[in-house]
């Protein structure tokens, strides 16, 4: 009998699940065993733009991250403050992807399914509200002060889950 646990992928194996996704011009770079970025290039539509992003995936339970490097979305908004995203220092803008408080993401689960499908959607409800000036993609709006507060208790609570959680936890599937 097959046990109902998965555990939570390592780095290796996460390089494995992006490589067999063979986007065209992708690329894979190991960051000192630390980190995995991924970068690649999407369009939300055939009638769009196209995108390259970068990915960034570390072990354990810290969600990965995702950055527009080009274009400069900033520059496309018109100067307009660009909704659901993070403020970072470095390159690119950063997605806000999901609500972690509603654990709509967990380490088991696929990278394509989650995050490089959300960054197409979000990408598509970005190109719908530079002409409507209106996010149709739903979400939580927080203030920037209220966001830097949230970010800093999720980090706690991230570390904390790493550092003490078991190294199995329940799920219907991980690999197909």
């Amino acid at each position: 009998m097959q046990s109902p646990y998965v555990s939570v992928p390592t780095l290796s194996q996460r390089r494995l699940e992006l490589g067999r996704l063979d986007l065209p011009g992708a690329t894979i770079q190991n960051r000192s065993g630390r980190e995995l970025q991924y970068r690649f290039s999407v369009s939300p539509g055939e009638f769009s733009r196209f995108y390259d992003c970068l990915l960034t995936v570390r072990p354990g339970f810290v969600a990965p991250d995702v950055f527009v490097l080009r274009p400069d979305l900033s520059t496309l908004s018109g100067g307009r403050r660009l909704p659901h995203t993070y403020t970072h220092k470095g390159r690119g803008t950063q997605l806000c992807l999901f609500l972690p408080k509603r654990r709509e993401w967990m380490p088991q689960m696929k990278l394509a399914d989650t995050h490089l499908a959300w960054t197409v959607e979000w990408l598509g409800y970005f190109e719908e509200w530079l002409l409507t000036g209106e996010w149709a993609g739903g979400g939580y709006h927080p203030t920037p002060h209220r966001r830097a507060a949230e970010i800093c208790a999720l980090v706690s609570i991230a570390r904390s889950w790493d550092q003490h959680s078991p190294s199995r936890v329940a799920t219907s599937e991980f690999l197909s």
